[in-house]
């Protein structure tokens, strides 16, 4: 038989499952955050996804292989 959950187990496991989301929030933002000052302090500019895509596809192997 299913088990019968109580509104009161319901609600904290709710509110325990939003506190681990929070902490795992803060946590990624501030990764991205440390990504981003090493990049500063390496001085690379840093580049979009579409603009790494469309450099992809707009450089032919032939230029590639001249660039290096």
């Amino acid at each position: 038989m299913a088990k019968v959950l109580k509104f009161k187990d319901v609600n904290s496991d709710v509110e325990h499952r939003m506190k681990e989301f929070e902490k795992l929030r803060v946590k990624f933002k501030a990764d991205v955050k440390k990504a981003e000052a090493k990049r500063v302090a390496a001085g690379k500019p840093s580049k979009g996804i579409f603009k790494s895509i469309s450099e992809f596809f707009t450089d032919s192997p032939a230029n590639a292989v001249a660039k290096r």
